[in-house]
């Protein structure tokens, strides 16, 4: 969009969530509200209106030691009443009554306008601002972000809605608004920022109740019911895929009516936006995951692609402090030196929250420490981010047996320090699982420093450019195969060999090594906040205009694997299983008990996997994973 175009076509732009305290690094408590200030500084310098709409969280005293807030003079009295799960609130009663009174503040931070809303819930857990998980079921302010919805769509309601949208993230967070700000007149732009389960479900009675009193179409929640999901081969599914975090089995049934908090945004946004290409295409396939086949029948999947053009990619990017990292031998020896490492060895890179099994650090820990005790060399500098005392057996193993060449960091690290670490680095691993990632802008960070990257094939991550075949024009790194599986030894493996040949390559003084580098810091250095802004700007302007926002007409395809053939035959054990899949690296068969129960075919080591299912009679459900990750599920039709 050109610059006078900009100007043309003004927006207000409400940005509004349950965290939005990027105006103070103090008060962030995740991603989303670096993201957004970012977002909004760029908008502001644009010359559109920006506002800024979210919780006191109660805040307010410490906030008015540093800003000038002032009261709007709005105010709400009244309660909310809020219909129960009794499946998650046993012990409570079906419908709550709440505390409704409200009050608006207003701040000016950097020419960006602050409202804050204040309620006696929002004003609870001042600390983590987010109720904590377990507080479901025994604490009422587990509905804080419930309550913060509400009196938003209260808030703005009645206000001119003249080219303005309003700008929601996280779906689960705001389920609620579009439908009930589309009703005001607002155009609502839904942003996807993580990958929670798909067809992550929130309560249809809730929902209805609550646009009903806020003068909304209840009905957007009807119609949105699964089937039954009941054969063989979809129970076996149902019972084993909690365990990738891929999907909840959260069934209808009577008196248990739950719907997907994104068909229910999607139904009711002009525009459904993601930050990356790849987690679109992730969210409407979930392609070569062990979950793609049961998705296919799910109602979320029904509504995400009937609604195709409301499909779009605004983006994420990378701090503009990252993008002009210089790569210098005095940087290198002066931070190495500095944490007593040896500047001459190749040195590796990672930073990141401490989230085991999200991140892959068991997998990367494991990798890591079987090539230091196999007598390799090389410098190992860990970020793992968190607010607690770690004691993690395998990162502990790993800094106390290699003390030369190891420095781990748990607590906050200065940006500075950080882009210290990565500019010094050679290498940087993010051998993340589960296709949690839908950007990884630590990743990004790192390769705009120089470091090359070592990671997953995730569709999240997908346009950093790494590939598995390192003579790819285009690579900018190393992909090694995706994970669905906690405690994966085959993704351990792959990162041990990754990392091991091109460590070789970093010794060896590779070309290939350069090569990559450059088209690494190219790459990264792409995404930018201007330009993350620009294309924002023109999703706003079309729902504005009443344009379908979108640009995709359907899913590219679903990545699934092959299957393979084979036989099942009814014996005096069970039901023999004997299946060909040349590519396969591991067969499995899953039997749909409680808990499930997992069988591992024996591999030949010439594609052909053998085995006897604990089970009477046949079919049996199998999963197929192939070498890269990719999983297909089969059955095996038993034969007498």
């Amino acid at each position: 969009m050109l610059a006078g175009m900009r100007r043309e076509s003004q927006v207000h732009i409400i940005e509004c969530h349950f965290e939005c305290t990027g105006f103070d690094h103090r008060l962030v408590r995740a991603g989303t509200s670096v993201y957004l200030w970012n977002l909004v500084r760029q908008f502001r310098d644009r010359g559109h209106r920006v506002t800024t709409l979210t919780a006191s969280h109660g805040l307010l005293p410490a906030l008015r030691e540093q800003f000038r807030v002032t009261d709007t003079g709005w105010r709400l009295t009244g309660k909310i009443t809020i219909p129960l799960d009794p499946d998650k609130w046993p012990d409570h009663p079906r419908t709550v009554v709440v505390d409704g009174s409200a009050a608006a503040y207003r701040m000016v931070v950097e020419g960006i306008e602050v409202i804050l809303i204040e309620n006696d819930m929002l004003d609870t857990h001042s600390a983590s601002l987010y109720p904590p998980e377990d507080a479901e079921g025994r604490d009422l302010t587990y509905l804080k972000p419930l309550v913060f919805q509400f009196l938003a769509a209260r808030y703005l309601a009645g206000r001119d809605t003249t080219d303005t949208v309003v700008h929601l993230h996280e779906p689960v967070f705001h389920h609620l608004l579009p439908a009930a700000l589309s009703a005001q007149g607002y155009r609502v732009v839904s942003t996807v920022q993580t990958n929670l389960p798909v067809d992550t479900k929130v309560y249809a009675p809730a929902v209805r109740a609550l646009l009903r009193d806020l003068g909304a179409d209840p009905s957007v929640a009807d119609g949105l019911e699964d089937p039954p999901l009941d054969s063989p081969l979809q129970r076996a599914m149902r019972a084993y895929l909690p365990r990738t975090r891929l999907h909840r089995d959260d069934p209808g049934r009577p008196g248990h009516d739950r719907v997907s908090a994104l068909a229910l945004v999607t139904r009711s946004a002009a525009a459904v936006d993601f930050l990356s290409e790849g987690q679109l295409e992730h969210v409407l396939t979930q392609g070569g995951t062990p979950f793609a086949q049961l998705f296919a029948d799910l109602a979320v999947r029904r509504v995400l692609h009937g609604h195709i053009d409301r499909m779009t990619v605004g983006g994420c990017a990378i701090g503009d402090e990252w993008l002009a990292v210089e790569r210098t031998p005095q940087r290198r020896r002066r931070t190495l030196t500095g944490l007593g490492l040896d500047p001459a060895l190749p040195t590796i890179y990672h930073n990141g929250r401490y989230s085991v099994e999200h991140k892959g650090l068991r997998e990367l820990f494991q990798a890591v420490r079987r090539l230091l005790d196999a007598g390799r060399r090389f410098n190992v500098l860990f970020h793992v981010l968190t607010p607690h005392i770690l004691h993690d057996a395998d990162l502990d193993a790993l800094a106390r047996d290699h003390p030369e060449l190891v420095r781990v960091r748990t607590g906050a690290v200065r940006p500075a320090h950080l882009i210290d670490w990565a500019a010094s680095s050679d290498l940087c691993v993010f051998p993340a699982k589960f296709e949690m990632d839908t950007f990884l802008m630590a990743m990004g960070e790192a390769m705009a420093a120089g470091a090359v990257p070592v990671a997953t094939a995730q569709q999240g991550m997908r346009h950093f450019g790494h590939a598995f075949r390192l003579d790819d024009p285009t690579a900018t790194g190393l992909a090694v195969r995706r994970s669905f599986r906690v405690a994966d030894p085959e993704l351990t493996a792959a990162v041990h060999d990754g990392l091991a040949h091109m460590l070789d390559l970093v010794h060896a003084g590779s070309p290939l090594i350069e090569t990559l580098r450059a088209r690494a810091v190219a790459t990264a250095r792409q995404f930018t906040w201007s330009n993350a802004a620009d294309r924002f700007l023109e999703i706003f302007s079309a729902c504005v205009a009443g344009r379908p926002p979108g640009t995709k007409t359907g899913p590219a395809g679903d990545g699934a694997a092959a299957t393979g053939s084979g036989t099942a035959t009814t014996g005096p054990e069970g039901v023999e299983v004997r299946w060909r899949h040349p590519g396969a690296d591991r067969i499995e068969m899953v039997v749909a008990t409680d808990p499930v129960r997992v069988v591992a075919l024996r591999g030949d080591g010439h594609g052909t996997f053998t085995g006897v299912a604990p089970v009477a009679a046949g079919p049996v459900p199998l999963l197929i994973t192939e070498r890269d990750g990719r999983c297909v599920w089969v059955e095996a039709g038993a034969r007498p």
